[in-house]
């Protein structure tokens, strides 16, 4: 069996993404909207940017730059895009917007957790303890 620390480490983050969605979506309406939103948005933009600062870089060094990053980076792209339109209030409707966001972060997850993570146990194993430091270590960036 391969080592999953990697794996481990970041579905414990989806797990918490999808909590922090799911109490924004809850909060739309409310006086707390926009808090919850900015709450998911940062804990979100931790975990993108830990991923493309520290996993992104490993894989690709041992994969090249294609293949599945280009998938992860393009739904990364999108992610941040709507978080950015809610953010800003541009007319996007609360509810609207976690419809959408709850479908794309789900089918997003769901392809790391069965494509990339497994993935990266196997083909980073040698370095994966270091991996989980960097990553445990890194700052959260606010959105």
């Amino acid at each position: 069996m391969s080592n999953q620390i990697l794996s481990s480490f970041l579905a414990r983050q989806h797990r918490e993404l999808d909590r922090l969605m799911e109490d924004a979506e809850n909060a739309c309406g409310t006086p707390r909207a926009q808090e919850a939103l900015l709450a998911f948005s940062e804990a979100m933009e931790h975990h993108l940017g830990i991923e493309e600062r520290v996993l992104f870089p490993e894989f690709a060094r041992r994969t090249g730059p294609g293949g599945p990053l280009i998938i992860m980076r393009e739904e990364h792209d999108a992610i941040r895009s709507l978080l950015a339109e809610g953010r800003s209030g541009s007319g996007v409707e609360c509810r609207a917007l976690f419809d959408t966001l709850t479908i794309l972060v789900s089918q997003h997850h769901l392809k790391e957790e069965n494509v990339l993570y497994p993935m990266s146990d196997s083909l980073l194993a040698d370095c994966a303890g270091r991996l989980l430091e960097v990553m445990k270590e890194a700052p959260v960036v606010h959105a």
